[in-house]
């Protein structure tokens, strides 16, 4: 009787593992299979907005990724050929753009072994990068153009030094 205990005993365990194994199985096979919940979600999401833009009649637009040259071939035509200020500029700004996009550091932050950028840096460099774009829109291609914007965006004015100078000693 104790031997035909054992025997049940033991065919239950291997029930049991067979049983577990099939679960495991199952398991890694539905983990392959499946979606994340959030990319599912999200594409869900896309799918409803692009059959109610067919259904109003809409036009859909394909979501545009922005291609970047390669940055080699711009910091060769940048640095390597002669610009006017309006095309280094540009270049200039087409560099930090790619290497932003590619995850790279600003090149117009500040860097160095005992400098670390911080988030005023970044924000000024930022500054500087609009105002330099803001500058080549206004120039609509003419180098004379963009340098005048860039200097009256840039240079204070005698009278502003004045005015900054009259503000600070009457604080005094």
């Amino acid at each position: 009787m104790l031997e035909e205990e054992k025997q049940q005993i033991n065919e239950t365990r291997n029930d049991v593992d067979d049983n577990t194994q099939d679960y495991i199985t199952a398991i890694k096979e539905l983990k392959q299979n499946s979606v994340d919940r959030s990319e599912y979600d999200k594409l869900k999401a896309e799918n409803k907005k692009l059959i109610q833009a067919v259904v109003n009649g809409q036009s859909v637009e394909g979501e545009s990724k922005e291609e970047y040259r390669d940055v080699n071939v711009i910091r060769d035509e940048l640095f390597n050929h002669e610009h006017n200020n309006l095309e280094y500029i540009t270049l200039a700004l087409e560099l930090r753009n790619t290497l932003i996009a590619k995850g790279e550091t600003d090149p117009f932050l500040p860097v160095g072994s005992q400098i670390s950028p911080t988030a005023d840096d970044a924000e000024k460099a930022e500054k500087v990068a609009q105002v330099y774009q803001e500058c080549i829109d206004y120039a609509d291609g003419d180098s004379a153009l963009f340098t005048q914007e860039l200097m009256r965006r840039t240079n204070t004015s005698a009278f502003d030094k004045l005015q900054s100078m009259k503000s600070n000693t009457k604080k005094k």
